[in-house]
Parts: structure tokens; C-alpha cells; sequence
């Protein structure tokens, strides 16, 4: 009996000991973090403002039609660029091939989407209401039987101008731009931004109606009358430091800013951007050092290694 009383005690001892070192070891990591956390430097950054948009897109087609009734055969998937005289298509006929040619330099597109003579900047600009959704195209596939008449496809002259009606939020940035005749568009995250010209503006409330005339027009683009992209506008000064690094205190936006040994609050106004950073306008400079981790530090004297 005594000797199972002196077993417990024993274990619960080593046990005590290593629950108190362990406890230790914790806080003592606790205070180091807490007295050398890690530090960033804030960067240089012009932000500027980003607006999603859909547009419809409008251009100059012809429908090109069958020369007799047989099997219709493309020489190349499309869209694609054609010469003029360039054959786009040959019929299989009772009589022989017969080959059906580009009557002028353009896109042939083997495929329709039932909008061709239709698809018209005069019906798309005019009233307030929402633009439609573009149509689908319909690619036509070789080895098709077709009869005399029947539509092969489309040629979009080229060169011509593509041009784009879309509703897009209205912002006191992009409605100077527009007066001034411009908006600055980008088609996907990365890419770069283009000039492009305002032909026509409206302004709806809080949002403008825009026919743009846009300065690219490659082949792929005539798949779809519908395009995305992001229109930037208005350009601000400031600098970059990670989300982390920002904290509220007391109802005020601010960082731990460093000088010395010694991190202080320091408030700060601007908002979050892409990448997990923050965008400050107004309450730092480049170079100005913070802790990377606000909401994990505290204010006081830190040590710097």
C-alpha cells in the first residue's frame, strides 16, 4: 500500500514537472514573439480603381451561302483570318467540288448564332433596359449535308472597328474620364490596360451606358458578341504593407508602426486590395517599418533580433 501511495506521488510529480515546463516553454515563446515579432517595410503602390463591366460586342458581317446542294467540307476549324479569293468551304456535289470563296479579307467564322442582321448598335444603345444576353454560336461541322442557298457561315470584313455598348457603375473617377472622351480598359487580371475611345455616353443614375470603340479585334473575339473586362480609373499615391499588419483600436483603422526599438500605434486610412494587402493613402510612408502581425504584438519596446 505505501509503496503504491509512493509510485503516485512519484508519477504525478514528473507529471506536474513536465506540465510546468511545458508551460514555461509556451510563455516564454509567447513573450519572445510578443517582444521580436516580424517586421515588414512598407513599399511604394499606385492604386487604382477597378470596375468589373459586361459589354455586347458590334461588328460588320456578311452571311456566306452554299453554291449547290451537297456535303459541305471547311479546309480549318475558325475563327480564322481569310484572303480575299481564299476558299472557306467546298460542297461535295453530284457534279464535282464545287468551292466556295471569301469575296473579301475578313474572319470566316463556319457557324451562326441567329443574331446576323439583326445584331445592331441602334437596338442595343437606344432605352434604359438591361442589355440582352448574347447568343450562343452554333459551329458547323464538316461532312454536313446543305442545300443550294443554305449559310455556311459568316465573313467579318476586316479592317473594321469592334465596338462595344455596356452598362457599367458609375463612379466620380470614370465619369471624368468619360468626359474627357477615354476609359482605360483591361481585359483579364494581368494583362494591360488599353486607351480606349467613348463614342457615345449616358448617364443613368448610378450607373453610365458606354459605346466604346475597342483597339483590338482578333479572330477568337468573334466566337462571342459578349465580353468581360475591368475598366480602371482615377490614380492614388501611397503604400502597401500586408492585411495583417492592420488592426482596429479604439474605432480607428492603424498599424504598429516601428521606430527605434519601439512600436506604436500609428492610424491609417485606405482600404484592402488584391494579394491579402492593404492599400494606405494617408499615415505612412515608403519605407516606414510595421509589424507584420498587429493583432499578435503589443505596443511598447520590441527587441529587433
Amino acid at each position: 500500500m505505501v509503496y503504491l501511495v509512493k509510485r503516485t506521488l512519484y508519477f504525478g510529480t514528473v507529471l506536474a514537472v513536465a506540465a510546468l515546463t511545458v508551460w514555461l516553454y509556451l510563455a516564454w515563446l509567447e513573450r519572445s514573439a510578443l517582444e521580436s515579432p516580424d517586421l515588414i517595410a512598407a513599399s511604394s503602390y499606385v492604386y487604382r480603381e477597378r470596375i468589373p463591366a459586361r459589354g455586347l460586342l458590334v461588328w460588320d458581317e456578311e452571311v456566306v451561302a452554299s453554291r449547290a446542294d451537297g456535303l459541305v467540307y471547311y479546309p480549318a476549324p475558325g475563327p480564322r483570318r481569310v484572303a480575299r479569293g481564299e476558299t472557306v468551304a467546298s460542297i461535295e456535289s453530284k457534279s464535282g467540288r464545287v468551292e466556295v470563296r471569301s469575296e473579301t479579307v475578313g474572319y470566316f467564322v463556319p457557324g451562326l448564332d441567329g443574331s446576323e442582321g439583326n445584331w445592331r448598335y441602334s437596338s442595343l444603345w437606344a432605352g434604359t433596359a438591361p442589355l440582352p444576353a448574347a447568343p450562343p454560336l452554333v459551329e458547323f461541322s464538316s461532312g454536313r449535308p446543305v442545300r443550294r442557298g443554305e449559310a455556311l457561315g459568316k465573313i467579318i470584313p476586316q479592317p473594321q472597328d469592334l465596338r462595344c455598348v455596356a452598362y457599367i457603375d458609375l463612379t466620380p473617377s470614370l465619369e471624368k474620364d468619360i468626359r474627357a472622351g477615354f476609359a482605360s480598359m483591361r481585359l483579364r487580371e494581368g494583362g494591360r490596360p488599353a486607351r480606349v475611345p467613348v463614342r457615345a455616353s449616358q448617364f443613368i443614375g448610378v450607373k453610365t451606358k458606354l459605346y466604346l470603340t475597342l483597339p483590338f479585334f482578333p479572330a477568337e473575339m468573334a466566337r462571342s458578341r459578349e465580353i468581360s473586362f475591368i475598366l480602371e480609373t482615377g490614380e492614388s499615391l501611397g503604400v502597401l504593407v500586408p492585411e495583417t499588419s492592420v488592426m482596429y483600436r479604439g474605432g480607428k483603422l492603424g498599424v504598429l508602426q516601428v521606430e527605434g526599438n519601439v512600436a506604436s500605434f500609428k492610424e491609417v486610412w485606405g482600404m484592402p486590395v488584391e494579394g491579402g494587402n492593404f492599400f494606405i493613402q494617408k499615415g505612412l510612408q515608403p519605407g516606414n517599418v510595421v509589424v507584420l502581425d498587429a493583432d499578435g504584438a503589443k505596443e511598447g519596446k520590441i527587441r529587433l533580433w
